[in-house]
């Protein structure tokens, strides 16, 4: 049984501490910054996030001493001596103090916080499982859609008439209640915004590529329609709450038809639905972005397309192939491998006397054919090759050859779909930034390999 006590407290100019300095720490000031109050932060160590923050920073161990003058408390270390005395010393003083994640050092819990402007909902799980809190709130956040907070300032105009009008308490209270009733079912219908689509590019594989627009538009769908190599952290855990719909066409496979997938477009978003049609890479890069924008255009459904990294920039990027280059390559073309077993679909003369690096998508199993309409039309055989699986991800790798040689080394070795392959000068690049990584000390390599040069710190996703 829940039987605590919800308060909004005002801690506006009130003086409270933090103690600790981490990502933790950080948190619960940010918490208390927005509530204007007067933080002090102590610990050994200060994240440079918090010194950037308006807090007094106190670099040392706690003392006692710490509590004089303080209002409210919190503990976000991680020494259990050290919680449970700030605990102690602060019940001893009559202080509400909170020792993040151990309820049983708590004389208050934070809840999980919705804002919509004045509108402030707070979710309580008594400390049982905040992760819970978290997903009522965004059940709460997605049932507002962001109307409520504006209706609440309308509401308070109307209050504050109502209140000087009348002057029974009754009245008032009867008034006010239809008005509030009126007002958010006016909310629901007429002050809803209609559906929108958004075609969101979900870059070639890490979570992390992902724009912060693409990752603001997730957040607040109602209905997320996504292809078949998406990570799922994009998927199912940004937003748990919206409808999932798998549309993805793999080779080989089953799939769901481009026509089936406009149609559920235009379907969800004509129901007012916020859509959003998340698809690897790049919408408009051999995505069928086009297509898509195409039919909701002329279904009169508003769309808006959140641009993503395509794969060809990732996989070059991840193994540092620079696709130009202002000695070897003063442009890049990126080109659809499906259409390489006719030869009458590709102008490989064109693409042969070229002199810029080619990309070629979804080309891993029609490389025979590209090798001999590049080579048969000119093409020095001796042009570096890279192919590159699973961009970005923990398990990419790499395979450096030749026109020559390239499809005698695919036999050697399993290489599967998804797979990019990057053809020209630059891709020598990728051996001479090794030969220069291997000559520098093991100390100035870590801190590049931690920045993420070859190191990817994001679930392995199998193609």
């Amino acid at each position: 049984m829940n039987n605590l006590l919800p308060i909004f407290m005002k801690l506006e100019a009130r003086p409270c501490l933090v103690v600790g300095g981490g990502k933790v720490a950080l948190n619960k000031i940010h918490q208390l910054v927005d509530s204007k109050a007067l933080v002090t932060a102590v610990s050994p160590k200060i994240s440079k996030s918090i010194y950037s923050l308006p807090v007094t920073v106190i670099n040392r161990r706690y003392q006692a001493s710490d509590l004089e003058g303080i209002k409210l408390v919190f503990a976000a270390t991680d020494d259990k001596e050290v919680n449970q005395k700030i605990f102690e010393d602060s019940n001893k003083r009559g202080l509400p103090v909170n020792v993040v994640d151990q309820p049983n050092l708590c004389s208050f819990y934070m809840g999980s916080v919705y804002q919509d402007g004045d509108l402030k909902v707070a979710v309580s799980t008594n400390g049982k499982c905040p992760s819970f809190g978290t997903y009522i709130k965004d059940h709460i956040k997605n049932f507002s859609k962001g109307l409520w907070g504006k209706a609440l300032d309308d509401l308070a105009i109307k209050r504050e008439n109502i209140i000087k009008t009348l002057s029974s308490y009754t009245d008032k209270k009867e008034v006010i209640n239809t008005l509030v009733r009126k007002r958010l079912k006016e909310g629901g219908s007429a002050d809803k915004p209609g559906g929108k689509v958004f075609l969101v590019g979900a870059g070639p594989g890490d979570p992390e590529l992902i724009t912060a627009k693409g990752l603001r538009v997730i957040k607040s769908a109602d209905v997320i329609l996504h292809d078949a190599l998406i990570h799922p952290h994009l998927v199912f855990e940004i937003n748990p709450l919206a409808k999932k719909i798998f549309v993805g066409k793999r080779e080989n496979k089953h799939s769901v038809s481009q026509e089936a997938i406009n149609s559920i477009l235009v379907e969800e978003a004509k129901k007012g639905s916020q859509v959003v049609r998340l698809k690897g890479g790049d919408p408009f890069i051999f995505g069928r972005g086009g297509e898509e924008s195409m039919s909701l255009a002329k279904a009169g459904v508003a769309f808006e397309v959140v641009p993503g990294v395509t794969a060809g920039i990732g996989a070059a990027a991840g193994f540092g192939i620079p696709l130009t280059h202002r000695e070897k390559a003063p442009g890049t073309l990126l080109v659809t491998g499906h259409q390489c077993s006719r030869a009458d679909t590709q102008d490989w003369k064109t693409l042969a006397r070229l002199d810029a690096t080619l990309v070629f998508y979804m080309g891993i199993k029609r490389c025979g054919e590209i090798v001999s309409g590049l080579t048969q039309n000119g093409k020095p055989v001796d042009t570096p090759v890279a192919i590159v699986q699973n961009a970005t991800m923990v398990n990419q790798e790499i395979l450096i050859s030749t026109l020559k040689n390239i499809s005698a080394d695919i036999e050697k070795i399993k290489l599967e779909t998804p797979s990019i392959i990057i053809i020209g000068e630059v891709v020598s690049y990728y051996g001479k930034l090794r030969e220069c990584l291997n000559t520098l000390p093991s100390q100035m390599v870590m801190p590049m390999q931690n920045l993420g040069f070859d190191i990817w710190n994001n679930k392995t996703v199998s193609a």
